[in-house]
């Protein structure tokens, strides 16, 4: 799969390409023995299948790489092998419980003031100019500075946010990292967890109802989360709770620009709203892929699978297999897709999609209530250079100047 401008752009007649010329396809370029899965089937099947191990990918990071710079990396492969999203069970499914009572529908509801907030106060920053660039003034911060105030730090603080956490998914997501890639992910990340580390002790004398301190209870009462592993997850939160969101925002803002008769459909049914944010996920999935390691040899999709082989569950091209949606090419805010997998399936689903989907009602409500005359000022926005993730490099939009 050569990842070129023209791929970027739109990768979804290669992913049909995939489809129809099979269910798994092997690259042995890059990083050894890969397999591409792109049909939604196989996907949800791979992804409760406890031979397909996301634990074992942490040490992936570091193994593609020479043996004599490995040591260089060892305190990322520590920190980020804490991370829940790279634990199997049933380690996985504790932590996930202790993670689960910071992301409850209860309690993500309860936070719809605050994030109608954090959007109300960007948007008011340019609405009297008349013209935005998106990324930078909202998609960007929008998503950081909600996950901020969950866990009960300095909204300000986001664009630190934002640059470890693209630091770290700009490796993560490269068919072909480079050494000086890794090294700026392994920064990014351990500035994280300095920035944390000193925020722990204080909030363990003076714990509040943010998740860091639900976090940090855990850890006192011993439930299976170790003073370690809330360091390293609250990462794991940085990270997750900002891509996601920041694409969702920018690519689901684009497609109600670029199809007009969708966002006119959602004018008139408000109440289309919770399938149109779910239709957004699935039409322009985020996170495109993700990753898994065999932990031993299996037969899967009439091909022999080895330990150690490499398997990419391609999200991207399941959310638009004829196979599980009709007409899948179709944006259309009626379907209501509740079988995408844009936020994975099974145990490891994620944790914070009823955050995301929220995140997504109140941005899009909210924008083309204030912001009348909506209008993309350039036909082709510049995609973001990286295979795994779906968004938007710049995104220029105009709308008629409002009073704040």
């Amino acid at each position: 799969m050569e990842i070129t401008p023209e791929f970027l752009r739109d990768p979804y007649p290669v992913y049909r390409q995939m489809r129809e010329s099979g269910r798994m396809h092997l690259s042995s370029a890059n990083t050894g023995r890969t397999w591409f899965l792109p049909h939604h089937a196989d996907i949800r099947t791979a992804l409760r299948d406890e031979r397909f191990s996301a634990a074992r990918k942490a040490g992936g990071f570091v193994n593609q790489f020479p043996e004599e710079i490995r040591p260089e990396f060892a305190r990322f492969n520590e920190a980020i092998s804490r991370w829940i999203v790279l634990h199997d069970q049933p380690e996985h499914r504790q932590l996930r419980q202790l993670m689960q009572q910071g992301f409850t529908r209860r309690l993500i509801t309860t936070m719809e003031p605050k994030i109608q907030r954090v959007c109300d106060d960007l948007i008011d920053a340019f609405v009297k100019r008349g013209s935005t660039e998106f990324m930078t003034e909202y998609a960007h911060p929008f998503p950081a500075k909600v996950i901020a105030e969950m866990l009960g730090v300095n909204p300000e603080d986001y664009p630190a946010f934002v640059r470890w956490s693209e630091d770290l998914l700009n490796f993560a997501g490269s068919l072909r990292p480079t050494v000086e890639m890794f090294r700026a992910a392994q920064d990014g990340l351990l500035s994280m967890m300095d920035y944390f580390a000193e925020l722990l002790p204080e909030r363990r004398e003076n714990p509040g109802d943010d998740l860091v301190s639900l976090l940090l209870s855990a850890e006192s009462e011993g439930e299976w989360m170790t003073a370690e592993q809330v360091l390293a997850n609250c990462t794991q939160i940085i990270v997750a709770g900002h891509e996601t969101t920041r694409n969702l925002v920018a690519n689901g803002v684009e497609l109600l620009l670029r199809y007009p008769e969708q966002r006119a459909l959602l004018d008139e049914r408000p109440e289309l709203m919770p399938s149109a944010v779910r239709e957004i996920m699935r039409f322009e999935s985020p996170l495109q892929f993700i990753r898994r390691v065999a932990r031993e040899d299996f037969e899967f999709g009439g091909a022999e699978v080895r330990e150690g082989d490499g398997l990419v569950l391609m999200l991207g091209s399941a959310n638009r297999d004829p196979e599980a949606f009709d007409d899948p090419d179709t944006f259309d805010l009626t379907r209501n897709p509740t079988g995408h997998l844009a936020f994975g399936w099974g145990p490891h689903v994620c944790v914070g999609a009823a955050l995301a989907e929220l995140e997504g009602q109140v941005s899009f409500r909210t924008l083309l209530d204030r912001l009348p005359g909506l209008e993309l000022r350039e036909p082709e926005p510049e995609r973001i250079f990286n295979p795994m993730l779906r968004g938007f490099a710049t995104l220029d939009l105009g709308f008629r100047e409002q009073p704040a």
